[in-house]
């Protein structure tokens, strides 16, 4: 039977057409079952060559398939005139099944018989032969909702079961299945659908359907449905129904109410411009216009995702809005791996208690500007070449230092005064700047002081790169990196910078791996040990001394 077909309901009173694309289109052989090859194969042989399971369970996303299989393996095994595995849709009982009207195929909802006893009374309904068919077919629906002393009941049910009984277990949960159940089924994985195969079945739906859809917009709703076919279709559905005329990207963001995919690329662009206010202020206008912070938040995360995978020369697929390419290409080329990753760590480090009744924006706006201030840095940063993150742009080697040197020495102190009382000079270690490992022992020598605590935070520090009135020090824990980018602490650290190197510099903190740091470096100066569990550890012993009083960790 044609995919056109497909059986339709109608209202008797007003004539309306009741079914939505997605029962429309659902599948009805295992031959229309889209993206599940390795599901559909097994199971059309099985039928086909008469070697049927007694217990299955299908396990997998949301919409991805696991209902409309358990249904046709229902009909296939019943089915009067089957055709190499597959249900004919055209007998009696077949069609009794496709009208939810087959006495021997009973779909239970899991979530809603989770006890004993209705698992007690489906057992001694699974005692009593099968009607008017060959096969009882028990179709549970989130098999994994059922109690413990439910499933312990189900069990020697499992374990020997009636010749004329199926029973097919569907669950998107699958740890949650005892392995005693689980070990007496056939298990089958569905997976996620994929966008360009979500895109592919709408376009071709949309084609059937007479939809006058573009491209992109197929790429919106692909997105949207998170790997579940049901949801693309419903969106299409959702989409075809808000609009008389052709459905492009357009379309669709007011259909949906997706946020215009610029204010995301107007946020990144502030943050790296440092202007945290307009970018704040554009989120202020979003979000009195109606929008959802939470899809704010997953937006300009998807955005940094694709972000990263362009700068590291991987593909970013269809993740984000069309409009928005030549965008991630752009801030690929302008960021560095560790911006990048230092403006996700910002995004998604944020914890905040629900107790405190706080405005759902805070995380978004508590987060931008922590990854803005990570991001920091000359407004046209050089390009980079083949590579995404060169040793050239972040080397601190020895051979570059001349460019480092300060192009002046620093101005002689003014002389005394008759009759000033000449001053002791402060202990400050004077450091060569042509030995840069030196000259950052001796910014931590002198941190001493001025801070203590940051001292200890500098020794787990590493300098990165120095040059262009920059010090870039690398971080390997967020600690550590949330230290350095405090404002005034930062001052202290250019302060101490300043008064050890003779010159003034600004200083960037980054989080960075150890790799990241050592490729810079041209050496293994990161040791596998730097202190910081014990550092840690100490600071949390201070911390509780100090707010609890009683002298006790």
């Amino acid at each position: 039977m044609p995919r056109g077909s497909h059986l339709r309901q109608y209202s008797l009173v007003t004539g309306f057409q009741l079914s939505s694309l997605y029962r429309k289109w659902r599948s009805r052989s295992f031959d229309d079952l889209f993206g599940q090859e390795h599901v559909t194969r097994t199971l059309r042989n099985a039928v086909a060559q008469g070697r049927v399971a007694h217990a299955y369970l299908f396990t997998g996303p949301r919409g991805t398939g696991k209902t409309s299989t358990a249904r046709i393996l229902a009909k296939a095994v019943n089915c009067l005139n089957p055709q190499d595995g597959n249900p004919c849709n055209e007998c009696p009982l077949c069609i009794a099944a496709e009208e939810g009207r087959a006495l021997d195929v009973i779909e239970i909802d899991a979530a809603s018989n989770t006890s004993v006893e209705n698992v007690r009374e489906l057992r001694e309904r699974v005692g009593y032969a099968a009607g008017e068919a060959q096969h009882k077919v028990y179709i549970v629906d989130e098999v994994h909702r059922l109690s413990a002393a439910a499933f312990d009941a189900f069990l020697k049910t499992l374990e020997e079961p009636p010749e004329h009984v199926i029973f097919v277990f569907a669950s998107t949960e699958p740890h949650k299945v005892p392995a005693t159940i689980m070990s007496r089924c056939q298990r089958f994985d569905f997976r996620r659908h994929t966008p360009q195969g979500i895109h592919d079945r709408l376009r071709y739906v949309a084609g059937q359907e007479h939809i006058d859809v573009t491209d992109d917009a197929l790429v919106l709703m692909a997105q949207g449905a998170q790997g579940s076919m049901r949801d693309a279709l419903g969106l299409l559905d959702q989409v075809s129904a808000y609009t008389d005329g052709a459905i492009d990207a357009t379309v669709v963001r007011a259909a949906l109410g997706l946020m215009d995919p610029m204010l995301v690329a107007r946020l990144v662009d502030h943050a790296i411009a440092g202007e945290v206010g307009k970018g704040l202020a554009d989120v202020r206008g979003y979000l009195d216009a109606g929008g959802d912070p939470g899809q704010l938040m997953r937006q300009y995360l998807e955005y940094w995702r694709a972000v990263l995978l362009a700068s590291s020369g991987a593909p970013t697929g269809e993740s984000i809005d069309p409009a928005l390419h030549a965008h991630v290409t752009d801030h690929a080329q302008r960021l560095t791996h560790s911006q990048i990753v230092a403006a996700i760590r910002a995004m998604t480090r944020g914890e905040f208690s629900p107790r405190f009744n706080l405005p759902p924006e805070l995380p978004f706006e508590v987060g931008y500007v922590d990854s803005a201030l990570s991001l920091s840095t000359p407004a046209t940063p050089a390009p980079r070449a083949s590579s995404p993150v060169t040793a050239a742009e972040k080397s601190v080697s020895r051979t570059s230092t001349e460019s480092a040197m300060p192009s002046s020495p620093p101005p002689p102190a003014p002389a005394p005064r008759a009759g000033d009382r000449p001053e002791p000079a402060p202990s400050t270690v004077q450091a060569d700047i042509s030995d840069l490992d030196g000259a950052w022992n001796a910014v931590r020598e002198n941190m001493r002081t001025h801070s203590k605590s940051l001292q200890a935070v500098l020794k787990s520090a590493y300098l990165m790169k120095l040059g262009d009135g920059e010090l870039t020090i690398g971080c390997l824990y967020p600690f550590h990196h949330s230290q350095l980018t405090d404002v005034k602490k930062r001052k202290l650290v250019e302060q101490v910078v300043a008064e050890t190197l003779g010159t003034s510099y600004r200083v960037r903190a980054v989080l960075a791996t150890r790799e990241e740091i050592e490729a810079a470096r041209g050496a293994a100066v990161v040791p596998i040990d730097d202190g910081f569990i014990q550092e840690a550890a100490e600071r949390v012993r201070q911390y509780y001394v100090q707010h609890m009083g009683n002298g006790q960790a």
